[in-house]
């Protein structure tokens, strides 16, 4: 027998009655696909949902560093624009 390919619609659906709490049983046999493929659709879309909060994370971190680095820019540039100041008073 061949292998039934899910279409994106199909997943989404699946992705819905899952979040609206019904099980995984009742899933399957209402889409016409097997309770293995309800399982992997679900968890695929909960490891993609944390990779999206990994990068998330990732870039927050990121933009910090690049906050601190430019705030001791600032601070250098300040202080160089005062020691001008001092030298011309």
């Amino acid at each position: 027998m061949a292998r039934k390919k899910i279409n994106e619609t199909t997943k989404q659906k699946v992705i819905k009655a899952h979040a609206s709490g019904q099980s995984m049983r009742k899933i399957a046999k209402e889409f016409g696909v097997g309770l293995s493929s309800v399982h992997r659709i679900v968890k695929e879309k909960d490891l993609q949902k944390g990779q999206k909060k990994i990068t998330k994370k990732k870039d927050n971190i990121e933009r910090k560093k690049r906050i601190e680095e430019l705030e001791k820019r600032i601070a250098e540039l300040e202080n160089k624009i005062f020691d001008l100041d001092s030298k011309k008073g």
